[in-house]
């Protein structure tokens, strides 16, 4: 009896972490705006194959977005018209839901990395539609202790792997960053990173790399 009181004194605290950080990720899950492209207008800086596009997205809008500019001059029609194209397969910004940081991550894979005055760090197992993938990749998340919000989260690979017959991928990360956008702690989409490179068959490179900027954040309230 008494060794086993003491093994419950002892696993009593760590129970207690453990509950804390769950009540830590909830309350930051809470603070992203899951909502934020029905009810926010931007601006998209992006940068794919050393071609920088700037876009305004508005949910009010019937195509929701615009193209602004192409390496810093007013696009051609031909842009134009492959822009909105590749906006539309992307969706045009509804069914986010899926692309929350909830939705990233199996919440109960979370541990701590360090903690200091400012943040908690975190690591995680990924989640997602090809789990097969995503078996090969670690997660880690920053949490700033000041409004109990994510700062980034960062999805990688930590060596080359072979996720099907034929595919070896040799680096992967996906890297967003979070900003607050208004009084009440809510956040959004600062910053994404995203790097790929992988042979397929021994033939084909893949060497994909994607910079994207969010910024000019304005509420326009929710979108039919």
């Amino acid at each position: 009896m008494r060794i086993n009181c003491c093994l419950l004194f002892l696993c009593f605290p760590a129970l207690c972490i453990a509950d804390n950080y769950t009540d830590i990720l909830q309350q930051a899950f809470a603070r992203f705006d899951d909502s934020y492209r029905e009810e926010w207008a931007f601006t998209e800086e992006r940068i794919v194959r050393e071609v920088t596009s700037r876009g305004r997205y508005d949910p009010r809008s019937e195509d929701r977005w615009s193209l602004l500019t192409v390496d810093g001059r007013t696009p051609t029609e031909k842009e134009i018209s492959t822009y909105r194209e590749d906006k539309s397969k992307e969706g045009n910004g509804r069914g986010v839901g899926k692309n929350s940081p909830e939705a990233m991550m199996n919440p109960e894979s979370l541990s701590l990395i360090e903690e200091t005055e400012n943040y908690w760090l975190f690591d995680f197992l990924p989640a997602g539609e090809d789990q097969k993938f995503m078996e090969y990749l670690n997660g880690e998340m920053m949490i700033n202790k000041s409004g109990t919000t994510i700062q980034f989260i960062n999805i990688r690979s930590t060596d080359s792997f072979k996720p099907r017959f034929g595919v070896r991928v040799k680096e992967f990360l996906t890297r967003l960053e979070f900003t607050p956008v208004n009084e009440a702690g809510l956040v959004v989409p600062q910053s994404m990173l995203f790097r790929i490179k992988a042979k397929a068959f021994g033939m084909m490179d893949v060497d994909e790399r994607v910079s994207v900027v969010y910024s000019d954040y304005q509420f326009v309230g929710a979108s039919d």
